[in-house]
């Protein structure tokens, strides 16, 4: 799934840069076309009778030819969809090849097809620049076949072009494999980042959660616990506090050992996660002991919460002790005159009086007897 989502990635950035590209090319047709009026515009001013001809040999034939170039490429590239290098290549050097060919008495032109080979590189491909080359060179070599073109150059002029030519792709082949270098220096730097945050997320996890159970630990509630205080104390917001103790435990420990007893803890941490809802916060207090923080319920509905889950609880049969388990609740809404010490002290006294009381219950002194009914 990594390396289709990279390749899709890739591909999404070809077809931008062969729309740049396009638009490269549209902007040198421009320059041609006003380079090309220019001229047309000093021969009629110094030269009137060869204004005719410049105007239609090399002004309109070129213009009409290359627009029809521009014009089927920007269809393939922009209606049907196709962005591919072959396309680019093929467009950029036949552009050049048609400015060569209306100006076969200007010398030099021919090193036009480097800027081509330039083009190619945003690619990042040494295959396709070198298939850039290729069709550079076929279409230099199909020039020196026109006899006016052999007329106004040597061969050793043509020679040079094309040597040329040759080191300038050498040259980019260079700057190709330094680019290549960088971004694998930048993609295994990236990596090293990835991995890094990774590592440090599983270790901020670790000073968060607990590990047997996966509910946030002693340290974290507390944060926790500060958190929702000021946002009780400045929002209204309602936040209600529950201590939850597994009755006898002790015994569970003592008469079937540590490793039953941590089962058994990790099935009363799982019932209290499957319980609880996204804004609220559970955490292992303290051996068999687990505090919960409930946000945005009335007491009613907080109440309500416990108590299925103590039933729950106490309905599930534990095979490692071929017998049930349940849990004392001390339950506690925050008050605005609490401190945050009182309010958990208060909490904790509440939980005294469930286990004091007969355990397996949830205590509450702020419910009224028909809304614990």
């Amino acid at each position: 799934m990594g390396k289709m989502t990279n390749y899709n990635h890739i591909e999404r950035n070809n077809k931008l840069w062969t729309e740049k590209i396009l638009i490269i090319y549209w902007i040198l047709f421009l320059i041609s076309i006003t380079g090309h009026m220019t001229g047309w515009i000093i021969t009629v001013y110094f030269f009137p009778d060869y204004s005719e001809g410049f105007f239609l040999n090399l002004l309109i034939i070129p213009a009409t030819i290359q627009l029809a170039l521009m014009g089927i490429t920007t269809y393939l590239i922009k209606i049907r969809g196709i962005s591919n290098h072959i396309l680019m290549t093929l467009t950029g050097t036949l552009l050049i090849y048609a400015v060569i060919v209306t100006h076969l008495e200007i010398p030099g032109l021919q090193i036009l097809f480097i800027l081509q080979m330039a083009a190619i590189l945003v690619y990042l491909d040494q295959k396709k620049l070198t298939f850039s080359l290729y069709i550079n060179l076929i279409a230099i070599m199909s020039l020196y076949l026109i006899p006016e073109m052999r007329n106004t150059i040597t061969i050793y002029e043509f020679s040079c072009y094309v040597f040329v030519i040759l080191g300038s792709y050498s040259i980019f082949r260079i700057v190709l494999s330094r680019a290549n270098e960088v971004l694998d220096n930048l993609h295994h730097a990236i990596e090293k980042e990835q991995q890094l945050i990774v590592k440090s997320t599983m270790m901020e996890r670790l000073t968060k959660i607990d590990p047997l159970t996966n509910l946030y630990n002693h340290k974290t509630f507390y944060e926790y616990l500060d958190f929702l205080y000021e946002q009780c104390v400045t929002s209204d917001m309602p936040v209600q506090l529950a201590l939850i103790d597994i009755d006898n435990f002790k015994q569970v420990n003592d008469l079937h050992g540590h490793s039953n007893g941590d089962i058994v803890l990790k099935r009363v941490a799982q019932a209290i996660s499957e319980k609880v809802t996204e804004e609220d916060i559970a955490a292992r207090y303290g051996g068999e002991e687990f505090a919960v923080l409930l946000t945005n319920k009335s007491l009613e509905s907080t109440y309500q919460i416990l108590e299925e889950l103590r039933h729950r609880i106490a309905n599930e049969f534990h095979s490692e002790l071929n017998n049930c388990i349940t849990v004392s609740i001390g339950l506690k809404q925050l008050e605005k005159h609490f401190t945050k010490s009182e309010f958990f002290h208060e909490t904790d006294e509440l939980l005294y009086k469930a286990k004091h009381n007969g355990k397996n219950q949830t205590v509450c002194d702020q419910l009224t007897l028909a809304a614990v009914k």
